[in-house]
């Protein structure tokens, strides 16, 4: 009777008398249960000398087996071979593995596992399915693949438009234009996005290509873990016969002088051998000052482009996009509301929306602009440092061409009289202090004239009146004023 897994532990159909007992050697050791999960259909045994040679698909699959089971693949050699016997791990690309299986063993080492396409080489991409190999390296652990974001989900403009032509002519040219490309902006603009992108499209237009996308930090885990378990050697080889790497984040790298040192080589001999390298980071490469020299020297041998925070037009088309499957759930005039307010990166327009989204599945009433301005403001407020009447003093100050002794005054001059008014109310608005207070601050009036003119600027937003007043708020409604006066408010205390 056919033994179980002899298939696949000697590539034929059945095993030979020798192949069997080294089965059951390997079965003792490790544990039946483990022997199925890891061996069965995937791997292959052989004696050689005084080794036990134990062959799997891939480099990853053969750290992870060394670190759980080197114990008991000691155990299985000694009772083959004897007290002298010892064991051998090796990569053997021409099996296949069974990729969910991998998932479902969580390694100890707490890292995203890169994204990869495993290389299907010139000569032998016809004789097997290559992205078998470490297809398990793009499955997340939550029973499902990764969705990579895509160009088609990218929303292009002025401040990303030549990052986005650069990441096109590496999709259809790898390794041959742009090489290596970096990109870097501040947090939000779509690094990450572009970079999956890239892979995406890669895995697509190219398949027979060997693509890998991760973080700096996984490469550092990696590394490290390679050196914790002496496996080197499975890990370069991992590393620097890839046709594509996308690395995120670089920055992670800083003051990390080891695995800098080997990242420089693992760069330099992927573009050395012809494939493409493309690097994220929060900073040109020139500011990368605790990276080594040789480093970022490379990284500027190519093409550096920088993504900066979507331009207002930009903003208005991103909105759109994410908007689109709760078209019902906003009017228009709020989404506007959102493309103007959200200025820094993308992700704070996702939190917006998710926030108004929120309040409307609560309510089930459609989301105004003046709903989107009630609900955000508040969220500023709580998320933001303390406003003190100081900081509302220099902003009326600043809106309306006034000194701080013409507020604090006694004229009743309406130039003066309505932006003292208007500082009163967001005083109170934005502000922890009372109505005493604020009136002490400005001009030592009682709590009743602030009483009296957050009622008056009241009735000016329920009229819907507009200011008409000599400054770069004359002509608009009092409810808009307001608005950018908290606005700015709200960049001086971010």
């Amino acid at each position: 009777m056919k033994q179980p897994g002899s298939h696949g532990l000697n590539g034929q159909d059945t095993c030979t008398p020798d192949q069997t007992r080294l089965c059951a050697a390997l079965r003792g050791a490790i544990g039946e249960q483990n022997y199925n999960h890891w061996f069965a259909d995937r791997s292959r045994i052989a004696i050689q000398g005084e080794v036990l040679r134990i062959s799997v698909p891939n480099p990853f699959i053969s750290n992870w087996l060394l670190k759980r089971f080197r114990s008991g693949f000691s155990r299985a050699a000694a009772s083959v071979l004897g007290p002298s016997g010892t064991f051998e791990l090796v990569v053997d690309e021409t099996l296949k593995s069974r990729s969910a299986d991998v998932v479902r063993e969580k390694p100890d080492v707490q890292a995203v596992a890169p994204a990869t396409v495993s290389r299907r080489t010139r000569s032998s991409a016809g004789s097997h399915d290559g992205a078998d190999d470490a297809q398990p390296l793009a499955v997340r652990n939550y029973g499902g693949r990764r969705r990579f974001q895509t160009f088609s989900s990218l929303v292009a403009g002025d401040c990303n438009d030549l990052a986005v032509m650069a990441a096109r002519q590496v999709v259809d040219h790898p390794g041959q234009r742009f090489n290596p490309l970096y990109l870097y902006g501040p947090t939000g603009v779509g690094k990450t996005h572009l970079l999956e992108a890239i892979y995406s499209d890669i895995r697509s237009s190219h398949p027979e290509l060997n693509v890998i996308y991760l973080t700096t930090e996984s490469f550092t885990n990696y590394f490290t873990q390679s050196l914790s378990t002496r496996t080197s050697p499975s890990f370069r080889q991992r590393f620097r016969n890839v046709d594509v790497l996308l690395v995120d984040n670089i920055e992670f790298l800083d003051n990390k002088r080891a695995t800098q040192e080997e990242f420089l080589f693992t760069i330099v001999q992927v573009i050395e051998n012809g494939g493409q390298l493309v690097i994220s980071g929060d900073r040109h490469p020139r500011m990368l000052q605790k990276h080594r020299e040789e480093l970022t020297t490379r990284f500027m041998s190519g093409l550096v482009c920088r993504m900066d925070p979507p331009d207002e037009e930009t903003r208005r088309r991103i909105v759109a996009a994410y908007a689109l499957p709760f078209k019902d759930c906003f009017s228009q005039e709020s989404l506007d509301y959102v493309a103007r307010r959200c200025k820094k990166n993308v992700r704070e327009i996702q939190g917006a929306l998710n926030c108004l989204q929120g309040h409307f599945a609560l309510t089930r009433k459609r989301v105004t602009a003046s709903h989107a301005r009630e609900i955000l403001g508040e969220l500023d407020r709580e998320c933001r440092r303390l406003v003190r009447i100081s900081d509302v003093e220099r902003v009326i100050c600043d809106a309306f061409g006034l000194s701080a002794a013409d507020l604090r005054s006694k004229s009743r001059r309406r130039a003066v009289s309505h932006p003292r008014a208007l500082a009163m109310y967001v005083a109170r608005k934005v502000t922890r202090s009372a109505y005493r207070e604020i009136g002490m601050y400005f001009g030592g009036r009682d709590h009743s004239t602030v009483v009296a003119a957050e009622r008056r600027v009241q009735a000016w937003i329920d009229d819907r009146s507009n200011l008409d007043l000599p400054s770069s708020c004359r002509g608009k409604s009092v409810e808009d004023v307001i608005h950018e006066l908290e606005e700015r408010l709200l960049s001086l205390a971010s």
